[in-house]
């Protein structure tokens, strides 16, 4: 069975009061990135057209990458692994 680790992001400001300014999210420093990490058996219709990477951990493949370098499993998975260790314990 084909398990997944699923990378999603998600603009929000630093600081609300900025939100009511047209074109807020243009001023420099106005936003940060939620990063969502999820672990699933299979591949949904919307994980493909939300989601900014996708790995296949039991083959081992980037199924998506919607980052603007191409970046190997090894790397994405050394990644995840320092950033999020209670999930990759053994790993």
């Amino acid at each position: 069975m084909d398990r997944y680790i699923i990378l999603s992001y998600t603009t929000i400001p630093r600081d609300n009061k900025v939100t009511h300014i047209k074109g807020w999210r243009e001023i420099p420093n106005a936003t940060q990135y939620n990063e969502t990490v999820a672990f699933k058996n299979n591949i949904k219709t919307s994980d493909l057209q939300t989601a900014k990477m996708i790995l296949n951990t039991r083959n081992k493949t980037v199924e998506k990458n919607g980052f603007p370098e191409d970046i190997t499993y090894d790397k994405a998975f050394e990644y995840l692994k320092k950033h999020y260790p209670k999930y990759f314990v053994g790993a």
